[in-house]
């Protein structure tokens, strides 16, 4: 009896480490399980590119989360089926009924706070880091349980399967062009015209497969064209006027596309030939056209610019009749905006006003305007401001007239015969206009 009662204290002493012990390596295991699920896959992927075998080792438990959630839940429920075992012999041979009854209610606390809420509560702050951590111990306890989570893993799909839920399909690593958006959304800005500029660019470019030719291109009313029959001193005057570098060649009629010619290139030429300008052969100077449908998506024409080594193409409507042209200024705008160089003038067809509303011209791009504004104006119906406002009211305004379009008040200001020349846009308790430096 005097030994039993040298030895209490050391029984005591050895029985509360080993469960504080396996309280913490309950958490730690607990913790493990929302680190691997939580662990942003876009930055593990990062790490993975640049040569780090831990970010490997989680996105190998992210593809295998069934496999990987049950040993992580086997190795839990080991651990939490032991606490309560050692500490009922404990209870039996060293505590009275009460006192068991209420080392038993602070073990269940210590274990709900310890094991299950402290840990993610912790993860939930270092997720990622956390993840990194925990890989390689899991890599090898996913090997190691393996036959044992197979049949664990078994009967839980029979059952599913007893139910009528289907799981086999198992849902894919990458992220969507939705979860994308979403995460680019949930980019904090706070006033930053960096970051604010940052998250408009990454939307765009996941636009790209959305938007058409016909939504970018220069409209056929502003193309350049010139009548290759002329003779050279007149083509050489309107290409010296001309402020694009690539103009299509047309010969019998403006809609009879023959070639387009690099003004660059007519320049070199007329150079070469000095005062023998009428030796120049245009037809050697010009490549053939390339025509595009006005259908076709930027992300598509944008890989044809690159596989052809191309800047330039002419678009055409299904009849074949001649739109107007895309180029690969125009593409590299849709992501970054508008792009001004020496030779542009300087863009006038916005105005803010005083009151907050804006006056535009009726060919300002309504993807320009929502990107400019964050508003949210239709895009699939029309390209301009001015061809929304004739598709929504069917019919050509009147000057005066007010239309409340998309949450935003339109009033029509300039009309030009059958073209909405100028218009003044307001917002209204619906729409949201950023605010302007």
């Amino acid at each position: 009896m005097l030994l039993l009662w040298s030895i209490y204290p050391v029984i005591c002493f050895a029985f509360f480490l080993g469960i504080f012990c396996m309280i913490i390596l309950a958490g730690f295991v607990s913790g493990s399980e929302t680190a691997v699920t939580r662990a942003s896959r876009a930055y593990l992927f990062h790490l993975a590119k640049k040569g780090d075998e831990r970010a490997k080792k989680v996105i190998s438990l992210q593809r295998n989360l069934s496999t990987s959630i049950s040993t992580i839940l086997v190795l839990n429920q080991l651990i939490l089926y032991l606490i309560p075992i050692i500490s009922t012999i404990f209870s039996v041979k060293y505590l009275s009924t009460a006192e068991a009854a209420i080392m038993q209610t602070c073990l269940a606390a210590l274990i709900m706070i310890y094991s299950e809420i402290f840990p993610k509560m912790l993860v939930i702050r270092f997720t990622t880091q956390f993840a990194l951590f925990v890989a390689p111990f899991f890599a090898r306890a996913v090997v190691v349980l393996r036959p044992i989570t197979m049949v664990l893993e078994w009967c839980a799909k029979y059952t599913l399967r007893m139910l009528r839920i289907d799981v086999d399909p198992q849902e894919s690593g990458e992220l969507s062009d939705d979860e994308l958006r979403g995460a680019i959304e949930m980019r904090q800005s706070d006033g930053d015209d960096e970051k604010t500029q940052k998250k408009s660019m990454l939307k765009s470019i996941l636009d790209l497969e959305k938007i058409s030719v016909s939504h970018s291109m220069i409209h056929r009313k502003n193309l350049k064209t010139i009548n290759i029959s002329q003779p050279i001193g007149k083509i050489a005057d309107e290409l010296s006027s001309c402020q694009f570098s690539r103009v299509p060649l047309w010969k019998d009629n403006p809609e009879n596309i023959v070639g387009v010619l690099k003004t660059k290139t007519f320049f070199r030429a007329l150079r070469r030939h000095g005062e023998n300008q009428d030796s120049i052969q245009i037809n050697q100077l010009m490549f053939p056209p390339w025509f595009v449908p006005d259908t076709k998506h930027l992300l598509d024409q944008l890989q044809d610019f690159r596989k052809k080594r191309e800047h330039f193409a002419l678009v055409v409507d299904e009849y074949g009749d001649l739109q107007g042209c895309i180029t690969l200024e125009d593409i590299l705008e849709e992501i970054v905006g508008e792009i001004v160089d020496e030779d542009d003038s300087k863009p006038n067809d916005l105005k803010m006003q005083d009151d907050g509303s804006v006056i535009v011209e009726g060919s300002m791009s309504i993807r320009d305007l929502n990107r400019e504004f964050d508003w949210n104006l239709p895009e699939d119906d029309a390209a301009t401001i001015a061809g929304y406002i004739m598709h929504e009211v069917r019919k050509i305004p009147d000057v005066g007239q007010i239309y409340i379009l998309g949450g935003v008040k339109i009033e029509i200001l300039k009309r030009q015969r059958n073209q909405i020349g100028i218009v003044k846009i307001t917002q209204t308790l619906q729409t949201k206009i950023s605010e302007q430096p």
